[in-house]
C-alpha cells in the first residue's frame, strides 16, 4: 500500500486514477476548489480512505513536502515517518483505513517554496485564513462519528474556529512526527506514543 514510486512503481499513479470513485469524488472536487480559490497545491483525498463515508476524521495542521510534490494525496500510506507512525497506531486500534479519511485543519503546505514570499502566512494565520474550508469540509462529512484532532496546532485551529458537531466526540492526543512520537508530555511525565495510542483507542471504542 505504500505510496512511494521508485520503491513501488506504479502505485501513486494508480492511487490518482481511482480519485472520482464515488466515495471521494466530492471530497476531491472540493479539494480542487480550494486549490484554485486560494492559488495554492491542495492534494486530494485518498481513495483508500473511507471518503464521505468515513466514521473518523483525523486533522492534522498541515501537508507534508511528501504530501504536496510527491504523492499528492493526504493519506496514511505516504513515505513518511508521522504517516508510518499515524498508520500503525491507527491500525492498531482497529480503525482500518477505510474508515477513516484525513485531512489538515490547513489544506496546503504553509512551508511550500513554491508560494511567494510576500503571500506567505504563518501556520496560526494559514489555519485562520482556512476556517472557511473547514467548516465546509464537514458539511460533506455526513457519517462522521468521532474527530480525532492530532498536535496542538490541529487543536488550537479547530477551538479558533468555533466548530461544532452535536453528538460527534472529539479527542485531542499527541502528533504523531518522529520528534512529538518519542518525546515526553509534560503534563503528564509519559512518552507521547502512549498518549497517542490511547487516545486512537478511545476513537475506536467510539465507532467500533
Amino acid at each position: 500500500m505504500l505510496l512511494d514510486e521508485r520503491i513501488v512503481p506504479g502505485s501513486i499513479q494508480r492511487r490518482h486514477a481511482r480519485r472520482r470513485e464515488s466515495h471521494v469524488a466530492a471530497l476531491n472536487e472540493w479539494a480542487e476548489d480550494v486549490g484554485s480559490r486560494e492559488r495554492r497545491k491542495v492534494p486530494w483525498f485518498d481513495p483508500e480512505s473511507g471518503g464521505v463515508g468515513a466514521a473518523v476524521l483525523v486533522l492534522l495542521q498541515d501537508p507534508s513536502r511528501v504530501a504536496a510534490h510527491g504523492s499528492r494525496l493526504i493519506s496514511r500510506h505516504n513515505n513518511d515517518p508521522t504517516a508510518g507512525n499515524t498508520h500503525r497506531v491507527f491500525t492498531g486500534a482497529g480503525l482500518l483505513t477505510s474508515m477513516t479519511v484525513h485531512w489538515n485543519v490547513v489544506p496546503w503546505w504553509v512551508a511550500d517554496p513554491d508560494i511567494p514570499a510576500e503571500q506567505r502566512l504563518s501556520l496560526a494565520g494559514a489555519a485562520r485564513r482556512a476556517r472557511p474550508h473547514l467548516h465546509s469540509l464537514l458539511d460533506l462529512l455526513a457519517a462522521l462519528q468521532v474527530v480525532v484532532l492530532l498536535g496542538r496546532e490541529a487543536q488550537r485551529a479547530w477551538d479558533a474556529s468555533g466548530t461544532s458537531l452535536p453528538g460527534v466526540p472529539v479527542v485531542r492526543a499527541p502528533h504523531p512526527s518522529p520528534l512529538a512520537f518519542n518525546a515526553i508530555d509534560k503534563g503528564t511525565g509519559r512518552v507521547n506514543r502512549e498518549l497517542l495510542r490511547e487516545a486512537v483507542d478511545r476513537a475506536g471504542a467510539a465507532v467500533l
